[in-house]
């Protein structure tokens, strides 16, 4: 192996370390945005077509087992099929108001967990390894980690837009 290669390959390790690192964090993330949210809080809707913090948790922990899914088809088939959910028809058909919060935290723990320990045991190539999604096309393995990082940071941002929302009513 030539230097340039070795260093293109150290800097690709560096990488998929540091995307590692941060899909590992998302459960710290998530749990320090709960910090100080008071049960009126966790069910305060801004509006009747908005989720409330407690639905947006149990959200995430839904859409996680959806990206594993998604990530293990990634890495276990060849260009499998990969197909999207309705995050809207699950919060309510499966009433999420009604559903234990804690256990839903505590599932998105040994998810992030879990999978984490996965992408730690790939090889560089793997994080190239594609599927084919029904609506969005081709996607890596890198691609769906990288989106589900996000992912986590988007609800952390809508969890401070409801706990703006209901500051601002009092």
């Amino acid at each position: 192996m030539n230097a340039a290669k070795t260093k293109f390959m150290a800097k690709e390790r560096s990488a998929m370390n540091e995307l590692i690192q941060a899909y590992a964090q998302g459960y710290d993330q998530l749990t320090e945005a709960l910090n100080g949210v008071s049960e009126e809080l966790l069910h305060f809707k801004p509006a009747p077509d908005k989720w409330s913090i407690k639905e947006v948790i149990i959200h995430v922990s839904d859409a996680e087992m959806i990206a594993i899914y998604r990530m293990k088809k990634i890495i276990a088939e060849n260009n499998p099929l990969l197909f999207k959910f309705d995050p809207d028809a699950w919060a309510g058909r499966l009433k999420y108001e009604s559903l234990d919060l804690q256990h839903y935290l505590e599932l998105f723990k040994l998810q992030r967990a879990g999978m984490t320990a996965v992408l730690k045991g790939l090889q560089p190539d793997d994080w190239e390894r594609t599927g084919v999604h029904n609506i969005a096309g081709k996607q890596t393995l890198k691609d769906i980690v990288s989106m589900f990082v996000g992912h986590v940071s988007r609800h952390i941002q809508q969890i401070e837009r409801n706990k703006q929302a209901f500051q601002s009513r009092i």
